[in-house]
């Protein structure tokens, strides 16, 4: 870790990913592979590790994948709309405030809460823990 953040940076990194991603989910041309460290490590929380190939993802080719099958099997992915309330920093951290509004793959309508923090390294999204409602997640979806 470097002794000097840029805190303004990082934050604009990670808004500028968010951009990137919805872009993709919606299935525009986007590359989010830009944003991620080769090291990077996502967590997910320990419920969803059964039904969502993991609770943790390692390096930059897990994460893409993550990023492909795995969210087409919750979502339609062109409903994804993400609605940001809160956004700060810290050091080489970066902490999101989100909900999630969209259609599940069967249809039924889908508003989640997400609170996500973001390490950066070397100018790129090394580390992200993302917490949300799994109970209420579990309760829409047939895994």
């Amino acid at each position: 870790m470097s002794a000097t953040h840029d805190i303004q940076a990082n934050k604009a990194l990670l808004t500028e990913f968010q951009k990137t991603l919805a872009q993709r989910l919606r299935g525009e041309p986007a590359d989010i592979r830009a944003y991620f460290h080769n090291d990077i490590a996502w967590h997910f929380p320990k419920s969803t590790a059964e039904a969502a190939s993991g609770s943790d993802h390692y390096g930059i080719d897990a994460v893409m994948a993550m990023f492909g099958d795995d969210v087409g099997q919750f979502y339609q992915q062109d409903t994804m709309t993400f609605h940001y309330h809160a956004i700060t920093a810290e050091e080489d951290r970066v902490h999101l405030h989100f909900s999630l509004e969209a259609k599940t793959a069967t249809g039924e309508d889908y508003y989640n809460d997400y609170q996500s923090l973001f390490r950066m390294a070397d100018g790129k999204i090394i580390e992200v823990w993302e917490y949300f409602d799994t109970a209420y997640l579990f309760s829409l979806f047939t895994l």
